[in-house]
């Protein structure tokens, strides 16, 4: 009986919040967006294509489960209610002249929809070419009219036929598409830039409308006028290639962090020097030369102004070449993460969103044996809208996690609010989702606007599953909930807490059936069968929920599936050209290594572990995970070099010979995509994008990379790795070749992304960026397709869990017997503090290398952003210490730990892969003295390399770390 209280959990969060749905999405200014440059764009040259005021090359067409039928056919095949496009001139609405094509259609076809969830087809219009030349001219202008009564979101795709050496429609579709996103009931002005496909002997060009069904309040028949269509020559986006758009300067357009690497990238700019400007009062506040820098993927011109500290708003100038404004502050990703929860409210499903849809799926159901429930609720996923325990799971773990840092300390309530409200929205559909034995709905795919009304024949069923992977994910998301929500509502929290040890139970009770895939690679999606995923998973649920019961059975078994983890990663140096260390296998049997293609899960291992680290700092296995952990985050680092000056994070090595193992019609193009990547010699590849098919788009990759290097930054207080996890934001909102920001409404020159079913949302982001065909670089056409243009809410979940680790300035707090000086490493900047009269400071610093000073002592500090930070500066308990290393020539490795500070102090170090494991030493520090201690070692295995932590009296939260390899010179 108690699981049937789980169903009354619906809305709780909300109320305890006091939501109601007064809130408008928010909207963007279009003149920022790429829509608006593409259509004041200088036209050098048109041709009238068709002016509409003939039917002679026009057909309609419907497509039914792939088929497309002429739609003369179709009318005796289906019935006579005219369920096909229908095409006529009309005078109702003109643009241009005396007619316009008219296309009427129904929004479905006759019958059951289908059971895959998707639509019933496609109605559209083709007009016919006698085998074309378009290739002088690279865009398509043409006016649209839509009317379709109700419908708060109008879309249509555009593909165009071509019969020459390269075929259109391409292999994976994609090229030679695009999708639209109109204005109903007026004129809509569509260009689309076709520099990017084969246009020798085009045969067709067609527009076409997914028949997916109506909503309550939208009308069953549609309507969309065409007017003046013509082909235009302009100056073509830069769409390829590492190099930056020439006269763009690449930049991130949400500006960049106080205290963080600041740079921005060029090419071909025809100035020496560089300024920046203080947009407020017009100041040159720095000039600078511009710095030539060479890597792997090119020359560059690099503008460095990372000295700027000071907040405020500014423009980078190089000779006749500016960026837009952008801000230095401590806050600058707040205005992305506003936007972003705007997307998941937009992308709510069941209830009403102002000019997004009304109520929605409330005949979508999930069946388990002889019970049924309505699964409506949590977030629609993607370009359609279909809906899963993955990616609402993951969107309701990483705002809980954000609201729980924001609380801890005491930032911004308001924000802090809204991101528990938009949690609660996705713990509401965790919980009600669940059969209350294991299974529940894991998901379902849908592409249907469906009328609400249960027994029909537009509903939706899913099947529930019993899956440990998401029990343990629900588990997990459980006992955080309660953890942020047991203050503000003990009940819902206490239930949230019951269900997770149940889910657990379960989860744990459902290892056992899992068996290894025979499939070695699926080919469209992303990694398959992934051991350590699972059991990643699982220690996340354990740590959070031994964090809130306390139950040592769940420590224990977190200890014992890190094992298995670590297992998975190479930890010995590879016999290659160029060496690697840390990255990982699929399984502990290292048959496999490990790959995304779309939506990647790189940060589980790193974050189980960390979590494990920073959860039992005791446990006989802590410098196990710790090294672990430091091997990772230290080969990200590694690979990232191949993409400098952007950093952006390759995606993975591969092996020549894994395409065997892939299915046949796709061997060759997976072979060609390893063997275009980096040679790292013995038959393994680095590949900066990863091998892929139909699913294109990298930020659902390098967002789950730089998800885990910030966390393995703050572990080892490594500054180097949370910039680098900077960096990747940076690429996505502007600092890439394009010089664009991809998330819509953020920033400047935002692209229109494939959102056929919500239609455009502040916030949202595509898969991502993808390469053209074989090749290993960015690729970016102005069409608007599926997938790399997709929004998906994963990418954006990535976003808002990353930030939670690297955005806002450290908060540096702790005890003094005077006043505190922070002196910033670089720019001899100093910020004073005075404890209170309890001897207690708190101060929010930008991030940094600091030289911290107290009634006579120092200490050498690097503040981390978003990190908090607890220092002891009393007398008596202050303790200052530099951690260094020699390696002789026979090998021996010699740590030395300088102290400085007053009294009797003990200094630790943990060690692994060293001989012993382990030394304690202790020392009498004297004020303005410095004291030597030295530690002697032998490596253990000489092929991995060895880390080192160093931390005085017992208290490892000021550890510091030291690591090495024998073979490093």
């Amino acid at each position: 009986m108690k699981y049937l209280l789980f169903l009354l959990v619906t809305g709780l969060c909300l109320l305890a919040f006091k939501f109601k749905n007064e809130r408008n999405p928010l909207s963007v200014d279009f003149k920022q967006s790429a829509s608006y440059r593409w259509l004041n764009k200088k036209v050098n040259e048109t041709r009238v294509l068709d002016d509409m005021e003939h039917l002679e090359t026009w057909h309609g067409f419907t497509t039914a489960g792939g088929a497309v039928v002429d739609a003369r056919v179709v009318t005796k095949i289906v019935d006579s209610s005219g369920s096909v496009a229908a095409l006529e001139l009309s005078k109702d609405q003109v643009h241009k002249g005396t007619h316009s094509l008219l296309m009427k259609t129904p929004v479905r076809l006759a019958g059951i929809a289908p059971s895959s969830g998707r639509g019933w087809g496609r109605s559209g219009v083709r007009r016919h070419f006698d085998g074309e030349d378009w290739t002088h001219f690279n865009r398509i202008s043409i006016w649209i009219y839509p009317d379709l009564p109700g419908f708060y979101t109008t879309a249509l795709d555009c593909r165009l036929y071509n019969d020459g050496v390269e075929k259109l429609p391409g292999l994976f579709g994609q090229e030679g598409e695009t999708s639209l996103i109109l204005r109903n009931h007026q004129w809509n002005h569509v260009v689309w830039e076709i520099s990017n496909v084969a246009r020798d002997k085009i045969t067709a060009f067609e527009m076409s409308y997914g028949l997916s069904g109506n909503m309550a309040g939208e009308s069953d028949s549609i309507k969309f006028y065409f007017d003046q269509m013509d082909l235009e020559l302009v100056d073509p986006d830069k769409i390829e290639g590492w190099d930056v758009w020439q006269g763009r300067i690449s930049y991130s357009h949400a500006g960049y962090q106080t205290g963080s690497n600041k740079t921005a990238i060029a090419n071909n700019i025809n100035a020496k020097n560089f300024e920046l400007v203080n947009q407020e009062n017009g100041e040159v506040v720095l000039s600078k030369p511009i710095e030539s820098v060479s890597s792997h993927i090119g020359n560059f011109q690099v503008m460095d102004f990372t000295e700027i500290r000071k907040p405020g708003t500014y423009v980078l100038k190089a000779g006749e070449i500016s960026t837009a404004p952008f801000k230095v502050d401590g806050d600058v990703w707040n205005s992305s993460l506003w936007k972003a929860l705007n997307f998941f409210y937009a992308e709510r499903c069941g209830m009403d969103i102002p000019g997004v849809h009304g109520p929605c799926h409330r005949d979508w159901t999930a069946v388990h044996d002889n019970k049924r429930m309505i699964i409506n609720g949590g977030w629609h996923d993607a370009g359609d809208l279909t809906q899963g325990l993955e990616n609402t799971g993951e969107i309701t773990y990483a705002l809980f996690s954000t609201a729980e840092k924001l609380h801890a300390r005491e930032e911004d309530e308001a924000l802090y609010k809204r991101v528990v409200e938009e949690a609660c929205w996705g713990l509401d559909w965790v919980m009600k989702t669940s059969f209350g034995d294991g299974f529940r709905n894991q998901g379902s795919i849908s592409s249907r606007r469906t009328n609400n009304i249960m027994g029909d024949d537009d509903d939706i069923t899913a099947t529930a599953r019993n899956n440990p992977m998401t029990n343990f994910e629900c588990a997990a998301i459980e006992a955080l909930a309660w953890r942020v929500l047991k203050d503000n509502d003990p009940r819902l929290a206490a239930q949230a807490l019951q269900m997770a040890k149940q889910d657990w139970k379960f989860a744990i009770a459902g290892m056992p059936s899992i068996k290894k895939s025979k499939e070695i690679w699926r080919g469209s999606f992303d990694s398959d069968n992934v051991e350590h995923e699972l059991l990643s998973q699982a220690v996340i649920a354990a740590v959070d929920l031994w964090r809130a019961t306390g139950d040592a059975a769940y420590a224990d078994n977190a200890a014992a599936f890190a094992k298995k983890i670590m297992a998975a990663q190479q930890r010995e140096r590879t016999d290659w050209d160029i060496p690697m260390t840390g990255f990982y296998y699929t399984t502990s049997e290292k048959d496999r290594l490990l790959h995304y293609c779309h939506r990647g899960r790189e940060q589980g291992p790193t974050l189980a572990l960390t979590m494990l680290c920073n959860a039992f700092p005791d446990h006989a296995d802590w410098m196990k995970w710790y090294s672990s952990i430091t091997l990772y985050s230290e080969y990200l680092k590694n690979i990232s070099s191949y993409t400098a000056p952007y950093n952006v994070m390759p995606a993975s090595v591969y092996s020549d010979t894994e395409y065997l193992h892939v299915p046949e019609s796709r061997k060759p193009f997976f072979k060609n995509q390893v063997l275009n990547g980096v040679p790292l010699g013995k038959g393994h590849y680095l590949r900066l994008f990863p091998v892929w098919m139909d699913y294109r788009g990298h930020f659902g990759t390098i967002l789950p990379q730089a998800q885990a290097l910030a966390n393995a930054a703050k572990l080892r207080g490594d500054l180097a790795s949370a910039q680098l996890s900077e960096h990747q934001l940076e690429w996505i909102i502007g600092k890439n070749p394009f010089s664009q920001s991809t998330m819509w409404g953020e920033g400047h020159d935002f692209v229109p992304l494939y959102t056929p079913s919500s239609g455009d949302m502040v916030g949202a982001l595509p898969v991502g960026i993808q390469s053209r065909g074989d090749d290993d670089a960015p690729y970016w056409p102005v069409q608007n397709t599926w997938t790399y243009k997709e929004i998906w809410v994963h990418p954006v979940a990535r976003w808002v869990w990353l930030l939670k680790d690297v955005s806002g300035n450290a908060l540096v707090q702790g005890m003094a017997n005077s006043s505190v000086e922070f002196k910033e490493v670089s720019t001899a900047e100093k910020t004073p503090v005075e404890p209170g009269a309890d001897g207690h400071f708190r101060i929010m610093l930008p991030e940094g290398k600091y030289v911290v000073s107290s009634n006579g002592n120092q200490q050498s500090q690097s503040f981390l952003p978003g990190t908090t930070y607890q220092l002891e500066l009393r007398t008596g308990l202050a303790v200052n210490f530099e951690v260094s290393k020699t390696t002789s020539t026979n090998g021996e490795i010699t740590i030395t730990v300088k102290a400085s500070g007053s009294g009797k102090h003990k200094f630790t170090l943990r060690t692994n892969n060293l001989t012993p494991a382990n030394n304690v030493k202790e020392a009498t520090l004297q004020t303005n003295a410095t004291t030597t201690l030295e530690w002697k070692y032998k490596t253990e295995n000489k092929q991995v390399p060895w880390v080192v932590v160093v931390y005085p009296d017992d208290n490892l939260s000021q550890r510091k770390e030291v690591s090495g390899a024998v073979w490093e010179k």
